[in-house]
């Protein structure tokens, strides 16, 4: 009988970085015990993704001291000395995006929840065609409407479909005009390039589908799911996307460098980075009865997901990171709006520059406190376009526990820098019950880990989430006091006393944000004083809280209160904006109170300063070179000057009427005397002579010592 696994090795391979972990049973329980990174060998010359792999595990061989490998093939199972392990589960996110055409009834309905269909895994979405688009096509004279969608269908490269709509039981003939539309372009394409539209994912009116069927079915693979709208108010995706997850795992996975081994080596367990996390985010929600949001933001893709224990919501964004995706949050929102977030004076230039730089050395890490300013601003950015998405699906957004990872938030300079870049974008607000939101940072990135675990090992997922990832985890609780000051004045009045401790007492004002220090590990008591006209949760305006005894666990940051506003006022003027940004950081630490990149204007002008006189190349009549002591002028040159009859200068090339005393010479001639001719040149000297000054040079030297004395 097989032995259940106790060493499982688990591989997360991203586009920069690839993740190790190592599990094994220690007292009964899966533990993480070691861990580490390498980047990513997905790109020529190696092209392979499992060597990356290996370097990690080269690293944890070091860690635990026995081999997990030999050369460069795994030990499997676990060997009774240790070596080796049981198990290996491998996922990734960087095996590509899988192309999309949207094919719908409706832009307003049925596309759009195809749109949130194709932001639940890896996806680029090409285009899409609806039979009730509004944009004016520019019909030409004799031209149809359909015409100009086949026209727009045979532009769109070779790619999967996913084509819906009609509610259940409704009109069949819509759909079916759709399918004969694809149907004639996938021909048209075949016979003009070659081309083959990969697969077509039917999830519309089920009672269309045989039309679909008997028009497509001998052309394209096509595979049906459940109806995306059932009816106009009720939405269904779980069915599409499962179905699309699939086959993003079919046909992209395999295209990733090494994959077959990959494949190989783990069973095949080997999966898309976010399919782990759909029952992953469910199951923490419903453990631990809260609203949960966990936010992924990545060098390629930037993910979330929300839920309340009934269901998960996603917003995915590829091509939108921190790296590899910084190009794409750039196309999406412009220099500008990287450049708010960033509390010193740049160009939209030095923006695109610096991203452009990012793309093109993408495992390089921020050098210096600018350029990770600015890496925090594009994460910014990438997780708000992410929130976009989500809150697209889900309008009515709701959490009190936030689980963030990522590289960009994980290697911060001060944990304070990771919590406002959340804070600034997800911006939870006053309307949980709770009086805390809690934050939670991965800072192991071990919940890719924990989402590749829960397909068949849901034992060590529960032991990992538990004793390692949020154990280890908690950046900061966090109070949003709720109504509206003017900065400056006081918002609620915070005391929070530790157990054991003294009682430490702050003030804030509307526009700040503060925190109030409870180490990991630590408990306390909060007590808030709000404003008259602010609130702390579902409470009253002015309606004093406290928490129970003890209630508040400690975290990195301890109680952070954040009582700037919703939605966040950003100042308009760049100055004042600027300044917002840098005193947000200094009061939660990462930065000092004094901003460097602040020009003050200084409190009193500077005199005038008279203009320089312009001035004048005209000489003046009376100058005259200054008096100075005549040189000792050598014997042996004064006699070489007269016999040459070397002429003196004259005063016009000093620009003077009198040269002085030291630079004239009475028996030397002046430049007005007659030179003294030299006659013609003489004729050049014969070889002879040169051979009797050669033989003079060359006669023998007397030898000296080492020390040059002679010997």
């Amino acid at each position: 009988m097989a032995r259940d696994p106790s060493a499982l090795l688990v591989i997360d391979i991203g586009t920069l970085y690839t993740h190790v972990v190592l599990l094994d049973q220690v007292a009964g329980e899966y533990r993480a015990v070691a861990r580490s990174e390498a980047l990513s060998t997905l790109e020529p010359p190696v092209a392979d993704a499992w060597l990356g792999a290996l370097a990690a595990i080269r690293d944890i061989e070091q860690i635990i001291g026995q081999p997990i490998a030999h050369d460069e093939t795994p030990i499997m199972p676990q060997r009774a000395d240790g070596s080796g392990v049981d198990a290996i589960v491998v996922v990734s996110s960087a095996a590509g995006t899988l192309p999309i055409v949207l094919a719908a009834i409706s832009n307003d309905t049925t596309a759009a929840s195809l749109r949130r269909v194709a932001r639940s895994t890896y996806t680029t979405i090409l285009g899409s065609v609806t039979l009730d688009e509004q944009d004016d096509p520019g019909l030409g004279e004799g031209e149809s409407w359909i015409d100009y969608q086949l026209a727009k269908l045979a532009k769109l490269p070779a790619s999967t479909v996913l084509i819906a709509g009609g509610v259940e039981g409704g009109n069949a003939a819509p759909l079916e005009r759709l399918a004969h539309m694809l149907a004639f372009t996938v021909l048209r394409n075949e016979q003009s390039s070659g081309s083959e539209f990969a697969h077509v994912i039917f999830a519309g009116n089920s009672s269309a589908y045989s039309g679909v069927e008997a028009a497509l079915s001998t052309i394209v693979p096509i595979t049906p799911t459940a109806n995306v709208r059932p009816t106009l108010e009720n939405e269904q995706l779980t069915p599409a996307r499962l179905e699309l997850a699939r086959l993003y795992t079919d046909r992209m996975l395999s295209n990733l460098p090494g994959a077959n081994r990959l494949r190989s080596l783990s069973a095949n367990s080997f999966r898309a980075t976010t399919d782990g996390y759909f029952p992953l985010v469910r199951f923490l929600s419903q453990h631990h009865q809260r609203q949960v949001l966990v936010v992924d933001v990545g060098s390629m893709t930037t993910a979330c997901y929300a839920s309340d224990g009934s269901m998960v919501n996603v917003g995915l964004e590829t091509n939108c990171g921190t790296a590899y995706g910084a190009g794409g949050v750039l196309d999406r929102v412009g220099p500008q709006a990287i450049s708010r977030w960033i509390p010193f004076e740049i160009s939209d230039q030095a923006v695109r520059e610096h991203i452009l730089n990012k793309l093109l050395r993408p495992q390089i890490i921020p050098i210096t406190h600018e350029d990770m300013l600015i890496e925090h601003a594009i994460a910014r950015e990438a997780l708000r376009s992410a929130m976009l998405c989500l809150r697209d699906e889900r309008p009515s957004l709701t959490y009190d526990l936030i689980i963030a990872g990522g590289g960009v938030l994980t290697h911060v300079a001060h944990p304070s820098e990771a919590l406002l870049i959340l804070l600034d974008v997800l911006q939870p607000d006053s309307t949980n019950t709770l009086l805390l939101t809690d934050v939670y940072l991965d800072w192991d990135n071990l919940l890719p880990i924990c989402g590749a675990l829960i397909w068949q090992h849901q034992d060590a997922t529960f032991c990992l989430l538990e004793q390692d990832a949020l154990r280890n985890g908690p950046l900061a609780s966090c109070i949003i006091p709720g109504g509206s000051g003017k900065p400056g004045e006081l918002a609620v009045e915070a005391e929070l006393t530790p157990v054991g401790g003294t009682p430490i007492t702050i003030q804030v004002l509307h526009g700040e944000v503060r925190r109030l220090p409870l180490p990991v590990g630590r408990r306390g008591t909060l007590r808030l004083r709000p404003a008259r006209s602010v609130r702390i949760g579902a409470n009253e305006p002015g309606a004093e809280v406290q928490s129970d005894i003890a209630a508040i666990h400690g975290s990195t940051l301890g109680v952070v209160i954040d009582a700037r506003g919703r939605p966040l006022p950003l100042a308009d003027t760049a100055d004042v904006r600027r300044s917002q940004v840098w005193a947000w950081l200094a009061q939660l630490g990462a930065v000092g109170t004094s901003n460097p990149y602040q020009v003050t204007p200084s409190s009193s002008a500077l005199a005038d300063i008279p203009a320089a006189p312009a001035p004048s190349f005209e000489p003046d009549a009376t100058t005259s070179l200054p008096d100075r002591p005549n040189p000792e002028i050598p014997d042996w040159l004064r006699a070489d000057m007269e016999s040459e009859g070397l002429a003196q200068p004259s005063p016009e090339e000093f620009g003077v009427e009198v040269l002085p005393p030291w630079l004239v010479d009475d028996g030397a001639p002046s430049a007005t005397d007659t030179v003294v001719d030299l006659g013609e040149r003489g004729p050049a000297a014969h070889p002879e002579d040169f051979s009797a000054l050669r033989a003079e040079l060359n006669q023998e030297k007397p030898k000296r010592g080492l020390f040059g004395r002679k010997k």
